[in-house]
């Protein structure tokens, strides 16, 4: 639908199994929930090569909108906004305002600033930093050609509030008027093979509705659970598409013997 998103979830221990990548989640949830598609969701380690790897790369994809999430801390594994400049070939410099985001953030506790603490107040130049009103570590925007690299806290709880400040407007103006629509069906009589050539037709007759099956059993009865969703220019659009697909697969199953109902997951 014209506008690209890629998500950049860092830290090591997404990568050792530690803990499970909650954030990609939540941010491509968000997303979809406005009529955005995220194209790739990238998981790299706290290595400097690494993540300014992964931000040239969604570069030259054409994402128009980058989302990092961690690195943002005072420890030296810490290390996004160094691998952003390395990555657009900026300097790394002192932002006034950042550092007087983290001074007021300790003076609060009646702690003093660190060499460790101004590093988070360390930025790619030309980076507008963003306030984080949970934590002491700011954010950053920063924009290159016609892309916008945010980089958020990995922290969840820091992450989703600094998400709402300020990535939400900007998925606002993104989506402009588009929607996206979902449904979720159970099919009975029919079996994921006996559908798959009639799927292959519906996705090239209709390529901008996706359609996935997923078998189940339960106690010994055999079922699908069937996933519809669109994005369109117009929520009018998107039920115009979603209510063809939907008239179609139901015919279908029908004439195969078998039957589709609605149903909400929990």
């Amino acid at each position: 639908m014209g506008s690209s998103i890629e998500i950049i979830n860092t830290g090591n221990e997404l990568l050792d199994g530690r803990i499970p990548n909650t954030n990609g989640q939540w941010i491509a949830r968000r997303c979809s929930e406005k009529g955005l598609a995220v194209r790739r969701i990238t998981v790299v380690g706290d290595r400097l090569d690494d993540v300014a790897s992964a931000v040239r790369e969604a570069l030259d994809r054409g994402a128009e909108l980058i989302i990092i999430t961690g690195g943002l801390g005072p420890t030296p594994d810490d290390l996004t906004a160094e691998a952003v400049a390395r990555a657009l070939n900026r300097p790394l410099r002192l932002n006034e305002e950042a550092l007087e985001m983290v001074r007021r953030f300790y003076e609060e506790k009646g702690q003093p600033m660190t060499p460790a603490r101004e590093k988070m107040a360390r930025l790619p130049e030309g980076a507008w930093p963003l306030r984080n009103p949970t934590g002491a570590a700011p954010g950053f925007l920063v924009q290159h050609g016609r892309a916008r690299i945010v980089a958020l806290p990995g922290v969840p709880e820091e992450m989703k509030a600094m998400f709402e400040l300020h990535v939400g407007p900007i998925l606002a103006e993104m989506a402009g008027e588009r929607a996206r629509y979902e449904a979720y069906f159970l099919a009975y009589g029919v079996r994921e093979s006996d559908l798959a050539p009639f799927l292959e037709k519906l996705s090239r007759t209709n390529p901008d509705v996706y359609v996935k099956t997923h078998p189940r059993a339960e106690e010994g009865r055999y079922y699908l659970e069937i996933y519809v969703a669109t994005i369109a220019s117009s929520a009018s659009e998107a039920r115009r598409k979603m209510e063809h697909v939907i008239m179609a697969l139901s015919e279908h199953i029908s004439g195969l013997g078998g039957s589709m109902m609605p149903y909400r997951p929990e």
